[in-house]
């Protein structure tokens, strides 16, 4: 869709709006391309139904086909240029994408062990006491009665 598109202002409406009822919607192939690519892009349909100035209950009257199919189009789209990017070989990521979700490739990780270390060793990052200290004992002790 090159260029954007919004709906013709109402000026009956405007003038009175009590007097003048909606005009009866008329689809066209601009509106129909509104609608498709909107529910291919994910928006609900109230959302889209504001953007053509419209009652949903309207919307699903009159583009119901491109209710139905907007996603899968949008989808399809999207994985024909993914299929292109893949298979042109210039897209490494496109083409490990295909492969993993299409193919059933998995990334694999071995861990293997060579045995146990004969030695380890272990170093500590502080320095010794300067000075050493006299540990006083300070259990309390139990007289002996005779």
């Amino acid at each position: 869709m090159d260029e954007e598109w919004t709906p013709e202002p109402l000026p009956e409406l405007a003038e009175n709006p009590k007097k003048a009822p909606r005009p009866y919607h008329k689809p066209d192939d601009k509106t129909r391309q509104v609608v498709e690519s909107a529910v291919g892009m994910g928006l609900d349909q109230v959302s889209i139904s504001r953007l053509l100035d419209i009652n949903p209950k309207t919307l699903r009257k009159f583009y119901r086909r491109e209710l139905d199919t907007g996603v899968a189009k949008a989808n399809l789209s999207v994985a024909k240029t993914l299929y292109k990017r893949a298979t042109s070989g210039k897209d490494t990521v496109a083409g490990i994408f295909w492969l993993k979700s299409r193919a059933g490739w998995v990334d694999t990780v071995r861990n293997v062990h060579e045995g146990i270390p004969e030695n380890i060793t272990v170093t500590f990052a502080l320095d010794p006491p300067q000075e050493e200290r006299e540990v006083i004992d300070v259990t309390p002790r139990k007289e002996i009665e005779n």
